[in-house]
């Protein structure tokens, strides 16, 4: 019986030692796709942030350009305007009344503080200003 249980003992602890090591193998092998599965997902999600955000970045920036080309046409505008004005008091009419040159003060430091905003330099546009300030009244 010593000589059986002493070849039994061997085999009896390779298979048990075999067995742990399939079941450790098997649950290190059910943790790492658990892993590899939570890792897919983490990526899935980063991705789909990713795209959100470059969708975001290009809608911010057709915002920009669309107001930086309406910003553009609202000065044009403006400095239009105060043009215009300017040449009707200086060159036809050669006089403006209180209430006209109250106006385009008004418009000329409004436009003019829309330009300090945005680092447009407007100097012919005081000079004429200027002009018109120091003509002399005309009644309405």
């Amino acid at each position: 019986m010593d000589r059986i249980i002493g070849w039994l003992a061997p085999i009896l602890s390779t298979i048990i030692i075999t067995a742990a090591t399939a079941s450790i193998n098997a649950h290190i092998k059910r943790r790492d796709k658990v892993a590899d599965e939570r890792h897919a997902e983490t990526e899935a999600k980063r991705k789909t942030e990713a795209e959100w955000r470059e969708g975001v970045t290009k809608r911010l920036d057709d915002i920009e350009d669309k107001l930086g080309r309406s910003i553009s046409q609202q000065a044009s505008q403006t400095r239009s305007d105060i043009v215009h004005k300017c040449h009707r008091y200086l060159d036809d009419l050669g006089r403006a009344s209180t209430e006209e040159k109250e106006a385009l003060a008004d418009e000329h430091k409004q436009y003019s503080r829309f330009c300090d905003d945005l680092g447009i330099d407007n100097n012919f546009i005081d000079e004429l200003v200027a002009r018109v300030m120091d003509l002399p009244e005309r009644e309405v």
